[in-house]
């Protein structure tokens, strides 16, 4: 796996169609991993003696650590122009997690168990700092403006459909094996694309040459726009609304739909992940046709119409809502990150997108978990309540979206012209 990522990169540097393949493997993993700790808290809460307090401590670590290095890795790719290796350690750190987790649920409990817990959630969300900017920026350079948000969505696609598959996988290797050793499994499977990711982009060195070409301005100043400043607000709250409603879905599934930690829930989560294999590709040519702002106001409300419709409803009509949940939830990628080449010099484009994502994103999605966890109740009676709330930042979040500058249109390019 190693020598054929080298051998494709060594050919003719990172070519748009081979950049794409490289860059959405990546983000197959990555967003499996991320999306899959929500599960973990769920399987986690079943465990003698972890609280919702412990599993707040947790969702809050793992956020946070990625929203503190994710401007730093945007500085540190900008300035090197090794976009592709951070990449790979990244997913390194991802996987190192995940054993983390394996070691704690299968050796320790009580406080130990917490502990343990919550040192394997720092660590990988500080692999989940790395993946989005770098991958956006790569993307933009190989797409340039025009076709980027095309790209960044079929890119997406292939990022949700990791997340998609992830839950259910768990669940059919957890019948083979154990809980614990099917958290090893996705560690070794991260561990292995993040060898061949490293070892490909490194030895190719026209990769990035466009990154280390340009001059570079001062990060600060780079991003010091009115454009940058409301995306990164909107971001925020947007994020806010939405990590603070994912984050608990898996416990709101299990305790007050009834389903357990069974595959019924694997099922739930997949079906709502998988609704953004189709999202971000629809989002993501939007973005390249039509008023960036509308395209991001109108994906907000839908989160905030169909987590509402979600928890008032049931059967056939709950599943759908779920369904549209994810459609809208998980259109972000394409949607923020396209915008974000409008509003910085191209030799900022990393850093650029670790503002926006790390900042706005990551920042919001460690508050909107602590807020959730805060308003809960002992025995999760009030999520329902908690999700209503958060609709309602998500429609603050739409309101906002009209507030970005206004960009002219640009000629429309063909993806792989």
């Amino acid at each position: 796996m190693v020598r054929l990522a080298g051998a494709l990169l060594n050919s003719s540097g990172c070519g748009r169609l081979r950049c794409l393949a490289l860059t959405s493997a990546a983000h197959f993993i990555n967003d499996g991993t991320v999306f899959f700790v929500p599960l973990i808290a769920a399987v986690l809460a079943l465990k003698p003696g972890v609280t919702p307090l412990d599993l707040t401590i947790m969702l809050v670590g793992f956020y946070s650590t990625s929203a503190l290095l994710s401007t730093y890795v945007g500085i540190i790719a900008d300035r090197t122009g090794n976009r592709g290796v951070l990449m790979g350690l990244g997913l390194a750190l991802l996987s190192l997690g995940l054993l983390g987790f394996y070691l704690a649920v299968s050796d320790l409990k009580g406080t130990a168990l917490v502990a343990g817990m919550i040192v394997a959630a720092l660590v990988t969300g500080s692999g989940s700092a790395f993946y989005h900017p770098l991958g956006a920026a790569i993307i933009e350079s190989a797409f340039g403006k025009e076709a980027q948000g095309t790209a960044l969505g079929v890119n997406g696609a292939v990022g949700s459909l990791g997340r998609a598959l992830y839950p259910s996988l768990y669940f059919a290797i957890s019948l083979l094996l154990t809980d614990s050793v099917a958290f090893a499994f996705f560690a070794l499977v991260g561990l292995a694309f993040s060898a061949a990711l490293w070892a490909g982009f490194r030895a190719s060195s026209s990769t990035e040459a466009g990154a280390r070409s340009e001059k570079q301005p001062r990060p600060l100043a780079s991003v010091a726009t009115k454009g940058m400043v409301i995306l990164t607000v909107v971001a925020f709250v947007r994020a806010f609304a939405t990590q603070g409603i994912v984050a608990w879905i898996p416990i709101f599934i299990s305790t007050q739909k009834g389903a357990g930690v069974s595959t019924t829930l694997g099922l739930s989560l997949t079906f709502m992940y998988a609704a953004a294999i189709f999202g971000q590709p629809i989002f993501g040519m939007l973005t390249d046709r039509f008023d960036k702002r509308m395209v991001l106001g109108l994906s907000s409300a839908g989160v905030a119409a169909s987590i509402y419709g979600y928890v008032v409803t049931s059967g056939g009509v709950e599943q759908l809502m779920l369904f549209l949940f994810g459609f809208f939830t998980f259109s972000a990628f394409p949607l923020l990150l396209s915008i974000v080449s409008d509003y910085v010099p191209r030799g900022s484009s990393t850093f650029g997108n670790a503002v926006v994502w790390g900042i706005g994103t990551t920042g919001g999605g460690v508050f909107g978990p602590l807020v959730a966890g805060a308003l809960l109740r002992p025995d999760y009676s009030n999520l329902g309540t908690v999700f209503e709330i958060m609709a309602a930042a998500s429609m603050v979040a739409a309101a906002g979206s009209m507030l970005l500058p206004r960009v002219a249109s640009r000629k429309k390019v063909p993806l792989f012209g």
